[in-house]
């Protein structure tokens, strides 16, 4: 049976967005995808349907050009591709323009929640100052916390929690928005950096403008994961190996592993946020003593959605089972002793094209989709 994803993007460069058309559209999907001119996802030959936004996009131009492409394609699932794509989604939903009609508000709203799952726990799952607290009160485990409002605070919170200590704005991506400082002078200069208005704020919103929290040494792993109505579908679990830029940045070479606990964290984050659709949930690995602590939640396409069929993994095909009412014969996670290494492609040739994991381990290059794989090649002129 075939089913409509309609993909929404506010970011043209972004890779799990260029890579995903084709994993759905194997699955079955008819891939529509909404999105700035130039982006590397139009580029996909999986890509059936293509809607632009202007150059220019205020919030209630994105509405209007968002709602035309749901009647234009009629979707049962929308996508979210980036954090702004999540957040404008969020924003129709729980709080739409005024002038939008009642009716069009209701199907939009319908069709987002049938998507993402319950709204109310929309803004607590990605907020990095909401966020630890709900997910203790799931029974997560939490890296030692506090949502500060000034620097006084943070000051305070490092007599009591030893450097280094984590500094977090409510939102980010890819590392941004999220400071490891090592001493006070750090400290001083991650608060005035992290201060400055926000380029993810839609709204008004109070309460403590930032995060500290203690950090984990150890690993970081990273569970990419599908859901339907507050059910785990399946994921697979990562151990990032190299970072770009290290500690923070996203990863350019993985392990995939079987890491029971980050799943069943997941599962719960999963369950007790009643989360439907793709997500990454990030973790630190204690290395002293194996626990995991929760860092934060990505409600998008994240870059091991795409090639999670690497390790027999299908999280599309999983998705369209749920979405279609099928049955899904797709593994849960991977099996215990996995122990897999993948090179992201471009992402490791971009930080190194003399990188040993080039050419000792398996690149998942997208050969498959040409204009994509072109169009990356390309970023080395960029970079």
């Amino acid at each position: 049976m075939t089913a409509t994803a309609l993909l929404v993007s506010t970011a043209t460069r972004w890779l799990g967005t260029a890579r995903i058309p084709r994993g759905l559209a194997k699955a079955g999907f008819e891939v529509a995808l909404l999105t700035p001119r130039n982006s590397l996802a139009e580029k996909s030959r999986y890509v059936a349907r293509i809607g632009y936004l202007s150059d220019v996009t205020n919030p209630l131009q994105w509405v209007s050009a968002f709602a035309g492409m749901v009647k234009a394609t009629a979707p049962q699932i929308v996508v979210p591709c980036d954090e702004m794509a999540f957040r404008l989604l969020q924003m129709l939903a729980l709080s739409p323009p005024d002038n939008l009609q009642p009716a069009l508000h209701l199907e939009l709203a319908s069709l987002i929640r049938e998507s993402l799952g319950n709204p109310a726990h929309y803004r607590v799952s990605v907020d990095k100052t909401l966020l630890p607290a709900a997910a203790a009160a799931l029974g997560v485990r939490v890296p030692a916390h506090r949502s500060i409002a000034s620097l006084a605070e943070a000051e305070e919170f490092t007599k009591e929690y030893p450097y280094p200590a984590v500094l977090k704005r409510r939102h980010g991506f890819a590392g941004h928005g999220v400071a490891v400082c090592a001493n006070a002078d750090e400290l001083i200069a991650a608060w005035n950096r992290l201060c400055v208005p926000e380029p993810l704020t839609l709204e008004r919103e109070s309460g403590p403008a930032l995060l500290i929290q203690t950090f984990v040494r150890g690993a970081t792993v990273s569970r990419s994961s599908v859901a339907w109505r507050g059910r785990p579908l399946a994921g697979t679990s990562r151990e990032r190996l190299v970072m770009n830029p290290p500690q923070t940045g996203p990863a350019t070479v993985v392990r995939y592993i079987h890491q029971p606990e980050v799943t069943r964290f997941s599962a719960m984050l999963i369950e007790g946020f009643e989360m439907s659709g793709f997500s990454g949930i990030e973790f630190r690995v204690e290395q002293t003593t194996g626990a995991a602590y929760l860092l934060e939640i990505n409600r998008r396409i994240t870059p091991g959605a795409p090639t999670s069929d690497l390790v027999g993994i299908d999280l599309c095909v999983a998705l369209h089972a749920a979405v279609t009412g099928g049955e899904s014969t797709v593994p849960s996670d991977v099996p215990p002793g996995t122990d897999r290494i993948v090179v992201r492609f471009p992402q490791e040739w971009l930080r190194d094209p003399e990188s040993p994991y080039l050419n000792g381990y398996p690149i998942d290059a997208p050969w498959d989709d040409p204009d994509v794989f072109e169009a990356m090649l390309a970023m080395r002129k960029e970079h």
